[in-house]
């Protein structure tokens, strides 16, 4: 008895509800498959919706190190570090050097800097998933020996989008500062008018998105600096306070990093240096409104590093957990470690989890799974 076969449009339907990893397995079942997957743009588009409506989407941190080893692991899982869930990753071989900083990412895609070459930096689009890579076009109006200050990036739907922006700064010369915004749509920059360095000297480098605008903490006058980023017409920066209750010593004795809630708010973790046992997590419940800002949780190390010195570095602030690298040792035998903290709301307490890194220095990012590509 022959076996009926599905209709096109049902195989496609049943494909979009799995997951990135499996998707890639199906990849060698058929020449079908396969240029479905990875070369039709409606198909990833749909995919990346469905995960997204269902909250199914895989979240990644992607790290490299000073020893050039660039891996991510599995942040859903509560085997946070498993070797199971780590995965090492290659750039494709016309990446122009192994000296990269990775600087943000959105819908799956990563935006990289390469370099820098003779104070020249070399912007690139990567898919980690799908190995997708793309040079963007050269910044030809940044001087050169400038240093990239703060970043981000966002995606517009209604245009199908994606805008880059870059804020940098000339070494040699402090007339000649600027910001520029790439888009995907033009396949260009554009110039924005030229900026004030100091602005961005003490903020922290990646910008968050949210409400159309990037975010940054300036932890020497207590504020966040928000950029609007779909404005095209008019692109203004603003300038938002951190809560009341912080010090008014500068900020220079805390850190302070943004991020998203599960909620959909401007949330920050905040340390004080001296104290590294905890991290405060405050939520801005109204947008823009300083006295909307509620302190939700004080998260404490269960178990810290005993009989050594050690310290935070960077936190990475998620929808329901922070990633943090932490350093730990003396001197010249200091190494570095990667500790996940789960927030539990019911008790308004933490979990961790630890991975050792064994490497002194790291940059990390966080990336969703997609099948998506941005097209010339």
């Amino acid at each position: 008895m022959e076996e009926a076969a599905l209709p096109e449009e049902i195989i496609v339907h049943i494909l979009t509800f799995l997951p990135v990893k499996s998707l890639l397995r199906y990849t060698c079942v058929s020449k079908r498959f396969h240029s479905l997957i990875l070369s039709n743009p409606k198909f990833a588009q749909s995919q990346f919706r469905a995960a997204r409506d269902r909250k199914t989407n895989t979240q990644r941190l992607l790290y490299s190190t000073n020893a050039r080893k660039l891996e991510s692991l599995d942040l859903d899982t509560p085997l946070f570090g498993d070797p199971s869930t780590v995965r090492e990753l290659r750039f494709p071989s016309q990446a122009p050097s192994r000296d990269v900083s990775l600087l943000c990412s959105c819908n799956g895609i990563v935006f990289l800097a390469f370099g820098a070459f003779f104070g020249v930096y070399i912007f690139y689009m990567w898919n980690p998933s799908t190995g997708f890579f793309k040079k963007l076009p050269d910044p030809d109006f940044f001087p050169y020996n400038y240093e990239v200050l703060a970043y981000g990036v966002g995606y517009f739907p209604a245009t199908n989008d994606y805008r880059f922006f870059v804020a940098s700064a000339d070494s040699l010369s402090v007339d000649k500062d600027k910001a520029a915004i790439f888009s995907s749509r033009a396949h260009a920059w554009e110039t924005l008018e030229e900026v004030d360095s100091d602005e961005f000297s003490f903020v922290s480098d990646q910008g968050i998105l949210l409400k159309e605008a990037l975010h940054w903490v300036d932890n020497r006058e207590d504020q966040i600096l928000a950029f609007d980023l779909g404005q095209e017409e008019t692109h203004k920066f603003r300038k938002m306070l951190l809560p009341r209750d912080f010090s008014d010593d500068g900020g220079y004795n805390y850190e302070n990093h943004l991020g998203v809630s599960a909620g959909g708010c401007l949330s920050l973790a905040h340390n004080l240096r001296a104290s590294l046992d905890y991290i405060d997590v405050w939520v801005m419940g109204e947008y823009g409104v300083r006295d909307s800002w509620t302190k939700l949780f004080n998260l404490k190390l269960l178990d810290p590093p005993k009989d050594v010195r050690w310290y935070y570095n960077h936190v990475l602030v998620l929808e329901t957990s922070m990633v943090t690298q932490i350093y730990v040792g003396e001197r010249r035998k200091v190494k570095v470690g990667l500790i996940k903290i789960v927030q539990k709301e019911e008790d308004k307490c933490s979990r961790e989890s630890y991975y050792k890194v064994n490497r002194e220095w790291i940059t990390m990012i966080d990336y969703q799974e997609s099948l998506l590509w941005i097209e010339d």
